[in-house]
């Protein structure tokens, strides 16, 4: 949990407070910044596979100190852009170490260490970043409001390695197989005894439409996530909302997320993914209609609330639904595979914004969740085996 809160500053909800800041500064009009933030974030998470290949072959354990220091230094690179290159690169190092580094990492020990529990695991987990949206956009306000928004990158950054450095060093651990231990807090197990592990390989996994579906809701939660928080203050003050009154609803949408995690979570191992993940859909295609219709329904509560639970469960099934039907053998592959398709959600939300009126937008998100809704009716459930804990 405390790895995915770390990412914030590399996440939509801590960049999205910078964006006037950063456009001011630089001299860039607020869409080409947009645009910038989002190639750096397709760019940047086009390694994810191979950063997944190597925490299977290395695990978790020897990746967390690497992953944390890659995102202190590209806080560091992008407080240092002083024009739309050097600004492109900085958002391609943030959104490549966050997400494609600390938050894979993060994420993949979670799945590793349970497996009857993994959708509980998954929502604490989660609930990190639903913190995250809580507690640093505020912060990051005030800092750049006082010192610059140079200088709150730098102080960001500075907390990510201080904070998360040792204790990841710390309590970051591999296969619990590898200490003789069971996932879900199971008994002891002897330290000899061969285990296999379990899961199907990418290219088997591309075979099922379940993967797909999955895929879908991985793009769908980053691209509609991404282009409505990018958009959150625009929208709102359109509706005639205060910047102040928009940034702070962001703490709705942030308690709306964790009580969607917990939830989700709690649905997740009690009826799967796949008919939690059309839940997730629902709830995202929710708060579409409602920002395109009243978004300053009970003074924007409702929309914030259906945008932070849409992403909380979305989320829960997107970090539990391939080790629930894939198994674990390559799942760090797997996750940096969808890393990478669902960035390209999350690069593509804006660009309708930026280019169609908000409302053109809309209608092909409200039409894209509509195919993943189809999507998920008809892929069969393949639940994996649970083979690694029956073979101890």
């Amino acid at each position: 949990m405390l790895g995915v809160f770390m990412t914030t500053p590399g996440q939509t909800v801590g960049v999205s407070v910078f964006i006037d800041y950063i456009g001011t500064d630089v001299g860039l009009p607020r869409e080409r910044v947009l645009l910038l933030y989002s190639l750096g974030t397709l760019i940047g998470i086009l390694p994810a596979p191979y950063i997944g290949r190597l925490v299977d072959r290395f695990g978790p354990r020897n990746a967390i100190g690497f992953a944390v220091v890659a995102v202190g230094a590209a806080c560091a690179a992008l407080a240092w852009a002083h024009g739309p290159w050097s600004l492109g690169a900085g958002f391609t190092l943030l959104r490549g170490a966050a997400i494609g580094g600390l938050s894979l990492v993060s994420g993949h020990m979670i799945n590793l260490w349970f497996d009857r529990y993994r959708g509980r695991a998954n929502a604490i987990s989660m609930m990190g970043l639903a913190l995250g949206g809580l507690v640093v956009p505020g912060i990051a306000e005030q800092l750049a409001l006082a010192y610059g928004w140079r200088e709150a990158y730098l102080a960001l950054g500075a907390v990510v390695v201080v904070v998360m450095l040792p204790l990841g060093l710390i309590f970051f651990r591999n296969r619990p197989q590898t200490y003789g231990l069971l996932p879900d807090f199971g008994r002891a197990a002897s330290p000899k005894a061969p285990f296999e592990i379990a899961g199907m390989s990418s290219s088997e996994a591309c075979r099922t439409l379940m993967f797909w579906y999955l895929l879908a809701i991985g793009i769908l939660v980053n691209a509609v996530g991404t282009a409505l928080l990018l958009d959150h203050v625009r929208a709102l003050q359109a509706a005639g909302m205060s910047r102040a009154g928009a940034i702070a609803l962001l703490g709705v949408v942030t308690v709306s997320q964790v009580i969607g995690s917990l939830g989700g979570g709690a649905l997740v191992d009690r009826l799967g993914t796949q008919k939690v993940g059309m839940l997730g859909l629902l709830l995202l295609a929710s708060t579409v209609l409602c920002v395109m219709v009243t978004p300053d329904l009970l003074a924007g509560a409702i929309y914030a609330a259906a945008l932070g639970a849409g992403l909380g469960v979305s989320h829960v099934v997107g970090g539990a639904g391939l080790a629930e039907h894939f198994g674990t053998r390559h799942l760090g592959n797997l996750r940096g595979i969808t890393s990478v398709v669902g960035i390209f959600g999350a690069a593509a939300g804006p660009l309708p914004f930026a280019t169609w009126p908000p409302q053109v937008g809309y209608v092909i998100f409200l039409a894209s969740i509509a195919a993943a809704l189809v999507l998920g009716v008809m892929a069969a459930p393949r639940p994996f085996v649970r083979a690694e804990a029956a073979k101890l």
